[in-house]
């Protein structure tokens, strides 16, 4: 597991764009870290909604863009994971 300052130093890397194939794998590895944590915000939102929720991973791609793009450190990013429920109304939610 990548500590907090490895995190951001990689991050730095890849805003500068100097990526190696260890920090692509770094920064996948990090991507699969919140893997409990989906798994866990995505099974009890269908348990206590009733509904079917969906997901996704941020890709690397993403993430990239996103460090480029923001004034942000890696381990600032939030949406590295996330599901949602839709639902049909005002009502529902």
């Amino acid at each position: 597991m990548l500590s907090k300052n490895q995190i951001d130093k990689l991050g730095e890397r890849v805003k500068a764009g100097n990526l190696t194939d260890q920090d692509l794998r770094s920064l996948d590895e990090y991507r699969r870290s919140f893997a409990m944590a989906y798994d866990v915000a995505f099974s009890v939102s269908r348990s206590f909604t009733k509904q079917e929720p969906t997901g996704r991973f941020k890709s690397n791609n993403s993430i990239v863009e996103k460090l480029r793009r923001e004034s942000i450190r890696l381990a600032q990013i939030q949406d590295v994971a996330g599901c949602r429920i839709v639902v049909s109304g005002m009502s529902d939610q």
